[in-house]
C-alpha cells in the first residue's frame, strides 16, 4: 500500500507540475476542470439519500459552469438556484418521492458550490503575476500536511482527534500535519516563493496547514454521512479524487483571500 501511494502520487503530481511551469493560466484551468468533473461526480454519489446518474451529471455541469464563470470574472450566483430548480422540476416530472428528491436537490446545490466554487479559487491564483509561485506554495504546503498527518498519525497516533467524524484521525497526526507544511514553507521558501520573507512563509504555511486539515475533516464528514470509507476508487492507494484533493478545498480560498487582502 505504501509503495502504491507513492507511485500514484508521482503519476499525478508530475503532469501537474509541467502544466504549472510551462503552461498558460488557461492550461491550468482546463486541468482543474478535469479535477472538478471527477470530484463533482464522486460528490453526487455520496448523497445520503442515494445518488443517481441524473443528479451526478447536473452536479458536474453546475460545478464546471461555476468554475468558468469565475475564470471569466462573472458572478456565478445564478448557478445554485438553477441547479436547485432543475432538481425540483425533475422530482415533479419523474414522480420521485418528495423527501428523497428534496435531499438530492439540496445535495446537488451543495456539491456545485463546494466543488465548483471552493476549488476554483486556488487555480485563480495562477492568473496573478507571481501565480506559479503561489500555486507551488499552496500545493507543496498542503500536500506536505497530508503526508505529515498520514505518516505521523499511522506511526505515533494514539489520541483521537474527531472520533465522531473520522475515528482514525489522531491529535498526533494533526500535529504532524501542521509541522510538516510549516517546515516545507520555511525550508523551500527561497525556491518556491522568494518574494516573501521567511516569517511570512512560516505563518502562511501554518494557516494553510490548519485550514487544509479542516478541508480533510469536512470531506470525512461527508463520507461519514454517506456511510463510505473512500469517495471513489480511481486513484490506487488513495481512494477517490475527492480524497486526494480535499485539503485544497479550504486552503485555496484561504490563500486567495490572504492575497486579496494584501497580507501576502
Amino acid at each position: 500500500m505504501h509503495r502504491l501511494r507513492i507511485v500514484s502520487a508521482l503519476v499525478l503530481v508530475l503532469p501537474f507540475l509541467l502544466v504549472v511551469q510551462f503552461g498558460s493560466p488557461i492550461s491550468l484551468h482546463l486541468l482543474v476542470s478535469v479535477a472538478i468533473l471527477l470530484c463533482a461526480w464522486e460528490f453526487a454519489w455520496l448523497c445520503p439519500g442515494g445518488g443517481n446518474a441524473g443528479m451526478a451529471i447536473l452536479t458536474v455541469v453546475g460545478a464546471l459552469a461555476w468554475q468558468w464563470l469565475m475564470v471569466w470574472g462573472l458572478p456565478p450566483t445564478i448557478i445554485a438556484p438553477v441547479a436547485a430548480a432543475a432538481m425540483l422540476v425533475r422530482v415533479l416530472v419523474t414522480g420521485e418521492e418528495l423527501r428523497a428528491g428534496v435531499i438530492r436537490a439540496a445535495w446537488t446545490v451543495l456539491g456545485v458550490a463546494f466543488v465548483g466554487g471552493l476549488f476554483t479559487y486556488g487555480a485563480l491564483l495562477r492568473n496573478q503575476g507571481d501565480g506559479r509561485q503561489l500555486i507551488y506554495f499552496l500545493t507543496c504546503t498542503t500536500w506536505a500536511g497530508d503526508i505529515g498527518a498520514y505518516y505521523v498519525g499511522s506511526r505515533l497516533g494514539r489520541r483521537p482527534l474527531a472520533p465522531h467524524i473520522s475515528p482514525k484521525k489522531t491529535i498526533e497526526g494533526a500535529l504532524g500535519g501542521i509541522a510538516a507544511p510549516v517546515l516545507v514553507a520555511v525550508v523551500c521558501q527561497p525556491w518556491i516563493w522568494p518574494a516573501v520573507a521567511v516569517g511570512t512563509a512560516l505563518w502562511v504555511g501554518g494557516v494553510l496547514a490548519a485550514v487544509g486539515m479542516l478541508g480533510d475533516l469536512a470531506e470525512s464528514a461527508i463520507k461519514r454521512a454517506a456511510g463510505v470509507k473512500d469517495s471513489g476508487r480511481l486513484i490506487p492507494g488513495h481512494g477517490g479524487v475527492l480524497d486526494r484533493l480535499d485539503s485544497l478545498f479550504f486552503a485555496g480560498p484561504t490563500l486567495y483571500a490572504l492575497r486579496w487582502l494584501g497580507w501576502v
